[in-house]
């Protein structure tokens, strides 16, 4: 079980609908997610709530456990990215 988790609300409709929208998460794992577009994320507040869907729940705190361990990131990029876009994914954060 996720860190804290059983103290977070349930998500509510909106939030839900949000995240089913947004995340691919019965087609990619939540590390290959993190991998190719955690550079994108900023801030992640999908990790403060419970979701409903156990498979969606899951996927979003284990996306927000990589976002919040440092190092995971660039550990997970190396399986699964080639070095071009590496080099291309670091440039687009410093240019931040």
């Amino acid at each position: 079980m996720h860190k804290y988790l059983h103290e977070y609300p349930k998500a509510p409709e909106d939030r839900i609908q949000d995240a089913i929208k947004t995340f691919p998460y019965k087609s990619v794992s939540a590390d290959e997610y993190a991998a190719r577009e955690g550079h994108r994320w900023v801030c992640f507040s999908y990790g403060e709530y419970i979701y409903p869907d156990e498979e969606l729940n899951e996927w979003i705190h284990t996306l927000d456990d990589i976002f919040s361990t440092p190092g995971k990131i660039k550990e997970l990029r190396l399986k699964y990215l080639t070095p071009e876009k590496i080099k291309e994914v670091e440039k687009y954060e410093n240019d931040l």
